[in-house]
């Protein structure tokens, strides 16, 4: 009973990273690199009463994917591999997380909040943007690692409870 339940938990923590990481693929490819593209004209994107605001999206997945990592290490313990594939995932998500909180998410309220301006171009703050969205790509890779390594701690838990 108890390795169904850890496998269902694994399962659904899976789900929603993976949930989160269209997300974040998402953001990357359709908002990032328009609003990188020409700032601050391209600013018009994030701004205003109907500009993009992804911040309702990760306030619901983010809390819910770290609660449900903190679920599947601990269900997950008896299992050395799955324990391993998970703490790595988590190790990765961790520092993905902190580079959220000390980088991207200080980053990307200065760029939000940049006066709008249709007639100029800021060189400086388009290379500020261009590193912010290159940088950001490592954090997207970092994502997909993790849920690779959450999908292999799936098939482990079929694998070893199959015997």
């Amino acid at each position: 009973m108890r390795s169904r339940f850890a496998t269902t938990v694994l399962f659904l923590l899976t789900l929603f990273y993976i949930i989160m990481l269209g997300g974040g693929t998402y953001e990357q490819i359709t908002v990032t690199s328009v609003v990188s593209s020409a700032p601050p004209k391209s600013l018009s994107m994030l701004q205003g009463d109907y500009g993009f605001n992804p911040v309702r999206f990760w306030v619901l997945f983010r809390p819910l994917t770290i609660l449900l990592f903190i679920g599947a290490i601990i269900l997950n313990w008896p299992s050395s591999l799955r324990r391993k594939l998970i703490l790595i995932a988590f190790a990765f998500d961790c520092c993905v997380t902190l580079a959220t909180f000390l980088y991207f998410a200080p980053e990307t309220g200065v760029i939000m909040n940049t006066e709008f301006n249709s007639e100029i171009a800021s060189t400086g703050l388009f290379e500020r943007m261009q590193l912010w969205k290159n940088l950001n790509w490592i954090r997207l890779l970092l994502f997909y690692i993790s849920s690779i390594l959450l999908l292999l701690g799936i098939n482990q838990s079929y694998a070893s409870y199959s015997k």
